[in-house]
């Protein structure tokens, strides 16, 4: 019996984070292509929940305000940590190819721990 409760609160766990990936989707979903600014600094990130969907090649562009390495958790593959440096914006571009949440951290010039600035997400269709 305890099998089967598990089982059952593993699918009803599994319903609701697929639910959260496909409910309040950008308003650019439809298109091919989004464009993100973000603006980072030391302590926050501006927006600090971007958003994209599953298929879309992403354009991110960032406003550094300080020195370090930005780094999107679990998008190693297509987004790389990439350095960045105060005043000198960067431009990523990717294709967001699977759905999820995807912590946002920089790791600062001077500080190798990461600092959670927030969360990129990537909704389904």
């Amino acid at each position: 019996m305890h099998h089967r409760a598990a089982v059952s609160t593993i699918v009803l766990v599994a319903g609701v984070l697929v639910g959260c990936v496909t409910e309040n989707r950008p308003a650019t979903c439809n298109a091919d292509k989004t464009t993100i600014e973000l603006t980072v600094s030391a302590s926050a990130l501006t927006p600090n929940d971007p958003a994209a969907c599953r298929g879309q090649i992403v354009t991110m562009t960032l406003d550094p305000e300080v020195n370090g390495v930005f780094h999107i958790h679990g998008l190693d593959t297509v987004v790389p940590a990439t350095p960045i440096r105060s005043g000198e914006p960067v431009t990523l571009e990717f294709t967001a190819d699977r759905s999820g949440q995807f912590p946002i951290e920089l790791h600062l010039a001077d500080d190798p721990t990461g600092l959670s600035l927030g969360i990129f997400t990537v909704y389904e269709r």
